[in-house]
């Protein structure tokens, strides 16, 4: 009876160890394995070996945690708040390896005097050694109230299929902003954000007469503040 009960116990502790160790060695063999997608065919402000820093700051090494218990939302909320991640997905691959898709933040607009872009929602995205974003600029002195005029006037030029390869900078004044275009000489007054759809469509109308007629000396600066004029200063 008593070999019965030390037989039974020494069995007992020999199948809990062996337990213990095979969950150990499954999330040793997890726990550094990840992949990494781009939802684009090449990442921009980030890499792989980035986004694995996050993941190991994130999880660690929780050597009594397999994979398969991982709060893979919490690592998507931690992975979102970085802002060249605008949308992360974690999920698990049928080796129960992390996965994880990135959705990169796309800025409209370079802050240039702070180092720093802002993209359509408002989200400032440090300079990267990785990638130079080929967006428009603003110069000049930048205020926090700013983000939002910012924002609104990037996202009605670049969403116009003529303005989004001509608008290359902007800058503000005491009654509102003026932008530069890429292929005119002449400064555009746009003013305070509103009515941007009238202002718009007056810019491409004098810009589309500019060519027409091809001006000998075009305007130093056009004024589209004046609902259903535009004011020129030579």
């Amino acid at each position: 009876m008593i070999n019965d009960k030390l037989f039974f116990g020494l069995s007992t502790v020999f199948l809990i160890s062996v337990i213990s160790i095979s969950h150990v060695q499954f999330f040793n063999s997890n726990e550094q394995k990840s992949n990494i997608l781009f939802e684009i065919d090449k990442s921009k402000f980030l890499s792989e070996s980035l986004v694995n820093k996050l993941l190991k700051q994130k999880i660690g090494n929780k050597e009594k945690q397999s994979n398969l218990k991982l709060d893979l939302n919490s690592i998507e909320n931690f992975l979102e708040k970085t802002p060249e991640i605008h949308n992360a997905e974690v999920f698990l691959n049928t080796n129960k390896n992390i996965n994880v898709k990135i959705l990169e933040t796309s800025p409209i607009l370079r802050i240039e005097n702070n180092g720093f872009y802002i993209d359509s929602f408002g989200v400032k995205i440090p300079l990267s050694n990785n990638y130079v974003a080929k967006v428009p600029i603003f110069s000049g002195v930048f205020r926090e109230y700013m983000i939002n005029d910012l924002v609104g006037l990037s996202k009605n030029l670049i969403n116009d299929n003529y303005l989004k390869d001509e608008f290359v900078e902007v800058w503000d004044e005491k009654e509102g902003y003026a932008m530069r275009l890429r292929n005119f000489d002449f400064e555009v007054f746009v003013g305070r954000v509103k009515n941007m759809n009238n202002k718009i469509q007056k810019l491409k109308g004098f810009c589309a007469y500019t060519i027409e007629n091809k001006f000998k000396k075009q305007p130093k600066r056009i004024d589209l503040t004046i609902s259903d004029q535009i004011v020129s200063t030579n």
